[in-house]
């Protein structure tokens, strides 16, 4: 029976839809807390703006250590289980932040939040992995980063009131909002019946709950994935004091580029994951991203002196060649992610690869800041360019390569 225009837009009904909703739910409650959490804890808390930015750059280093133990906990014990329960504990500790005044509470709960950020990451990858099969698991992955734009837009302008307000109650109030989205988030899941989601069966060795640290193959397509994924900090980071301090561009030029970026996003990312379930697909879909960023880089250097709605236009294109390139690198990194891993290790694995974004995060302020934004902008546009286009040609390298080994393992049925 053919679905109605509206039905393939969504993912297939039972426990993908379910999924989706959970993470429109959590997402809604990312957009909340983004762009409202700094004031809340400088304005209403009192802690300085240094204090706060150390304590989340802390949580942040803290929370990569438990990126492979926490995935491993949803491997063993059953992603949704492991999933929910991290939910939860974002709830009581982003609850507990709404009443600390104390900065070594603050430090302590903000860890503790973030860590079970990056294990829910692992687990939800895990979760995926056992809703669906093959195409459908990337496909549902694609959905989810649509899913991810337009929860983060509603949660973003909701949080916009509580800023106008700019009250301590305003802010206090949005703060517990966000923390009632984590178990929100969890109440789709439990429709999901026990053998939908599958419990993976626990190995007489230890040792397989760390098989992804002897996955040389799965170690480089991280790596790889992890430089590529530079192009999200260059749209928020430097993109916006590029076209305000170097460029005679209006101002506006950097909205239009955040509105181009979301809506090909919302309207390609699942096309352009089509076919990604195939390893050798999505890792030349990671070689065309390389290709399409080090373009991008190339027309931005012309934007420097250029007269303003010359450069509003070759802004435009910029955008159009960046967006491109996320859209091949999110289908390509889908695929990889999830067709490299063995069943019954989605959630180490998945918890590994976030290891190569989160990483790419914490250095791109200082080594986007040297290349892009320094006096010899030009030559680092074009050096960051050349590592994109590099890293996305290693990629088919990388993919190639026998993953050790893991090889004997895989065809190894798991012992009960």
């Amino acid at each position: 029976m053919s679905r109605s225009p509206v039905g393939r837009l969504l993912p297939d009904p039972g426990a993908p839809r379910r999924l989706a909703a959970s993470w429109l739910i959590k997402t809604v409650g990312s957009g909340l807390y983004l762009p409202t959490s700094t004031l809340y804890f400088t304005r209403v808390v009192g802690l300085s703006t240094g204090r706060v930015a150390f304590g989340l750059t802390l949580a942040g280093l803290v929370s990569l250590a438990g990126a492979v133990p926490l995935g491993a906990l949803a491997d063993r014990y059953g992603p949704r289980r492991t999933y929910t329960a991290l939910l939860v504990v974002q709830f009581a500790t982003l609850a507990a932040l709404a009443l600390v005044r104390s900065y070594a509470l603050f430090l302590a709960l903000i860890t503790v939040f973030t860590l079970a950020e990056q294990g829910s990451s692992a687990a939800r990858g895990a979760l995926i992995a056992a809703v669906g099969e093959g195409a459908e698991r990337v496909r549902l992955r694609a959905y989810l980063r649509v899913v991810t734009n337009v929860g983060v837009a509603v949660g973003a302008g909701l949080a916009a009131v509580a800023i106008g307000l700019g009250t301590a109650t305003a802010y206090t109030v949005l703060l517990l909002g966000t923390a009632l989205t984590f178990p929100a988030a969890a109440l789709p899941l439990r429709g999901l019946a026990a053998g939908t989601v599958a419990v993976p069966s626990k190995s007489p060795s230890g040792t397989a709950h760390w098989r992804v640290f002897r996955d040389v193959r799965y170690l480089w397509v991280t790596v790889i994935c992890g430089v590529l994924s530079l192009q999200a900090p260059v749209l928020s980071f430097v993109v916006p004091l590029w076209v305000v301090d170097r460029t005679q561009a209006p101002a506006l030029a950097v909205s239009a580029i955040v509105v181009v970026n979301a809506v090909m996003v919302v309207l390609l990312q699942i096309r352009a994951s089509r076919g990604a379930e195939d390893h050798e697909r999505a890792a030349r879909l990671c070689r065309r991203a390389g290709l399409a960023l080090l373009a991008a880089c190339a027309v931005v250097v012309f934007t420097h002196q250029t007269p303003p709605w010359s450069a509003m236009t070759l802004l435009i294109v910029f955008a159009i060649l960046l967006t491109a390139g996320e859209l091949w690198l999110s289908a390509g990194s889908f695929g990889l992610s999830f067709t490299l891993a063995p069943e019954g290790a989605h959630g180490q694995y998945q918890g590994f690869f976030s290891l190569g974004r989160s990483l790419a995060m914490a250095v791109a302020p200082w080594l986007l800041s040297a290349l892009c934004l320094s006096d010899d902008s030009a030559l680092g546009w074009l050096a960051l360019g050349a590592l994109f286009a590099v890293a996305g040609l290693l990629m088919p390298v990388a993919v190639r390569r026998r993953p050790g080994t893991l090889a004997a393992q895989r065809d190894v049925p798991s012992a009960t």
